[in-house]
């Protein structure tokens, strides 16, 4: 039986079922296992929404990059450190 086919199934049987109590273990069972889920995947975790001001900054950001336009970890060390000994 494939998922599509069992999934379609238990919402059958479910529909069927009138005990409250039955209904809300089975509820609990399901909220658990979607909470594991997001848990073990960092990308169903938090979805943000970006506003136009936000989009458009990530893209500049994005451009300035691919153009060269950044200084790498090694190099902002290299100017701390200079700074740190002239003082």
């Amino acid at each position: 039986m494939s998922a599509i086919e069992l999934k379609n199934l238990l919402i059958s049987k479910i529909a069927g079922i009138d005990d409250e109590a039955f209904l809300s273990a089975i509820n609990t069972i399901l909220d658990t296992k979607a909470k594991n889920t997001e848990n073990n995947n960092p990308d169903l975790q938090k979805i943000i929404i970006l506003t136009e001001q936000q989009k458009k900054e990530i893209q500049n950001s994005q451009k300035e990059y691919s153009e060269g336009h950044y200084v790498d970890n090694d190099s902002v060390n290299e100017e701390m450190e200079k700074w740190l000994r002239e003082e």
